[in-house]
């Protein structure tokens, strides 16, 4: 048996499962029946690289991994508003990207060095750098280990992040999760005609993202179905004459499609939601019920993103941040008490127990309220 490649129109008679959702956005629903071996290869090092590298500060706050389970990304070398540059591990973890090296010398010419270091390869890079400054020095890194302090401190400073959202090929990686919807759903629409100009897009970059993408302009929460706070979803279905979809990301990040202005043929409509955090059950959804009404027409949307469209995606930017912070929180406590109360499972709750528990937990929620900063970086000096 044969299939065709609703990309290149080319037969095939086995290939790679492709995901219907790019894997990196957690999804692993896939087909082997839609896409040839060699359009999936060209994608994954262009328009799915793209679409990845403008939603990559998302995924690396959220710490989410991919339909293959991988990690997500560290982002490297980030600056932070003080001038520390920081590695942004999964989950939106700091961690120092060079050692910080503070020395200070005394009226008597005594010299003392103070040394941060994310680990101990970050440990022997600052002795190397101290020895270059005072190669007298009786610095011996062995003996470093044994006196080492670990200790794990918040971090006191705003860390600067810059997303990529849109572009020719992040577009185009958005509109190919879309047609790989109608390709396993509608096969027939999506091998036809009536998506030549959307398929010559997606594949060759041929045409205007604007005659099949467009930016919302209203910042209102759309009744989606929904599984949890992050959700990936993706919509298509027929209005007017048309072939529309609906797509967004984490949450939020949402924009309208178009895959063909010249339908005729019978209505359908076709969603799939994902939680990428994989805590909902089921973490997946693909539903033939969604009600469009509530979505924009293309036609509503903004073909470039204007003084309208702006301060829409500021909106819903912020508001998945507020969710990713709270979400944050929630961690935090419950790494708290985990480990004040775990150790002590069973026993009675001394008085320095629940203290302990309380100067944390209230540690935690002064670093979110807004205006107690400079306190909150006086008890860290403290």
């Amino acid at each position: 048996m044969t299939m065709k490649c609703i990309y290149t129109g080319t037969e095939f008679p086995q290939a790679s499962g492709e995901h219907v959702l790019q894997n990196f956005l957690g999804a692993r629903w896939t087909s082997n029946r839609i896409v040839c071996n060699e359009a999936q290869e060209l994608f994954g090092r262009t328009i799915d690289a793209e679409l990845e590298k403008g939603l990559r500060e998302f995924r690396a706050l959220l710490g989410t991994k991919g339909g293959r389970r991988d990690p997500g990304p560290t982002l490297k070398r980030v600056q932070g508003s003080k001038g520390t540059t920081f590695h942004l591990l999964p989950g939106g973890i700091p961690a120092l990207a060079e050692p910080i090296v503070k020395d200070t010398v005394s009226a008597d010419g005594t010299v003392t060095v103070d040394v941060k270091a994310a680990d101990i390869r970050q440990l022997a890079w600052a002795v190397a750098q101290i020895k270059r400054k005072y190669p007298r020095a009786p610095l011996d890194i062995g003996a470093l280990r044994n006196t080492l302090s670990p200790r794990t401190r918040y971090v006191d400073e705003k860390i600067h992040l810059r997303s990529g959202l849109g572009g020719t090929d992040f577009f185009r990686g958005a509109l190919k999760s879309a047609l790989n919807l109608l390709g396993v759903t509608e096969n027939e629409t999506a091998l036809s005609e009536h998506c030549d100009s959307v398929r010559n897009f997606v594949l060759h970059g041929i045409g205007h993202a604007r005659n099949h993408v467009r930016w919302l302009t209203n910042e209102t929460a759309i009744n989606l179905p929904r599984l949890g706070e992050f959700d990936q979803f993706l919509g298509i279905y027929t209005r007017d004459g048309a072939i529309e979809g609906y797509v967004q990301f984490f949450g939020e990040i949402a924009y309208l499609l178009r895959l063909s202005d010249n339908y005729h043929g019978p209505d359908f409509c076709h969603c799939y939601t994902v939680d990428p955090l994989r805590e909902s059950v089921p973490a997946e959804s693909r539903s033939d019920t969604l009600d469009i009404s509530t979505i924009p027409s293309f036609v509503a949307g903004s073909e470039i993103p204007n003084d309208e469209v702006l301060p829409v995606y500021s909106e819903r930017v912020n508001r998945l941040l507020t969710k990713q912070k709270d979400r944050a929180v929630k961690i935090e406590l419950g790494r708290i008490i985990e480990e004040v109360l775990l150790p002590h499972e069973g026993e009675i709750l001394t008085d320095e127990l629940l203290n302990e528990l309380t100067n944390r937990v209230a540690f935690v929620f002064l670093r979110h309220l807004p205006g107690t900063q400079d306190l909150f970086e006086q008890m860290q000096e403290g």
